[in-house]
């Protein structure tokens, strides 16, 4: 059964969803493939935002590396299925039969603003049903100098699907597809500051954009798990298949073109 104010407005903050231990999970397994790539200096880090300054700052490229690391750990697959995580689905977001589509991660860090999302629907990018469900966990402790999101309630926008276009350069995913309409003139809510155990849960269809990042010494280490309904109707439509964006080619850019 879905739970009527986040039928309405998208999106909720959920304070302590999960365990800390298994977010901290995550962060040690983060931190620990990060060991591995800077082994060599014969220099202990402390946790994950020493390894990735030391990354950006000697090997940008191992950097990638490591980005690319983290959405293969074990303990993000153990979130993903874990009861707590089934549960909030059920309760607060009326999925009942989960489908797991996606796992992304981000390390957003002062500097390296090109790569962040302006204001955006994550329906453009993975299709399936604008009520599949964005979990946005950060792995660290987020606080306001990390940045975090801007978000804006469907009850302003009432859930419709922004026009867009395909973006002038693809240097990210971020850039592929941007908004071709006016933003809504309404509040703006702010959402950057979340103890771990904290998650994000929005819909596709929720408006939303990175904060950019002040501080100097912490970056934000963030997972998304993104989940459609097996039994939406919408997403049986699309053949259970998730819509996919890479440099030479957009789904939904190019459904909406036929």
């Amino acid at each position: 059964m879905k739970n009527l104010e986040f039928e309405t407005i998208g999106w909720s903050h959920e304070r302590s969803a999960f365990p800390s231990k298994l977010i901290d999970d995550v962060a040690d397994e983060l931190g620990t493939i990060g060991s591995n790539l800077v082994s060599e200096d014969n220099v202990k880090y402390e946790n994950v935002d020493q390894i990735w300054n030391h990354l950006k700052s000697s090997n940008r490229a191992l950097g990638g590396t490591l980005y690319n690391g983290f959405k293969h750990l074990q303990a993000i697959k153990r979130l993903g299925s874990s009861k707590e995580m089934h549960e909030i689905l059920g309760s607060l977001c009326g999925v009942r039969q989960p489908a797991l589509i996606d796992i992304n991660c981000r390390i957003d860090s002062n500097g390296e603003e090109k790569f962040l999302f302006d204001w955006h629907q994550d329906y453009w990018f993975s299709i399936c049903s604008p009520n599949s469900v964005v979990v946005w966990i950060p792995i660290t402790k987020l606080e306001p100098s990390m940045g975090g999101l801007q978000i804006i309630s469907n009850s302003h926008t009432g859930g419709r699907i922004f026009r867009t276009k395909a973006g002038t350069q693809y240097r990210s995913y971020a850039d592929a597809i941007t908004l071709d309409e006016e933003l809504p003139q309404c509040k703006i809510n702010v959402v950057d500051d979340m103890d771990v155990g904290d998650a994000l849960f929005f819909k596709f269809n929720v408006l939303h954009k990175s904060i950019p990042i002040r501080s100097t010494q912490r970056s934000r280490f963030t997972v998304q798990l993104r989940f459609a309904d097996f039994s939406d109707p919408e997403f049986v439509s699309q053949g259970y298949r998730p819509g996919t964006v890479n440099s030479q080619s957009i789904d939904y850019i190019n459904k909406k073109s036929k």
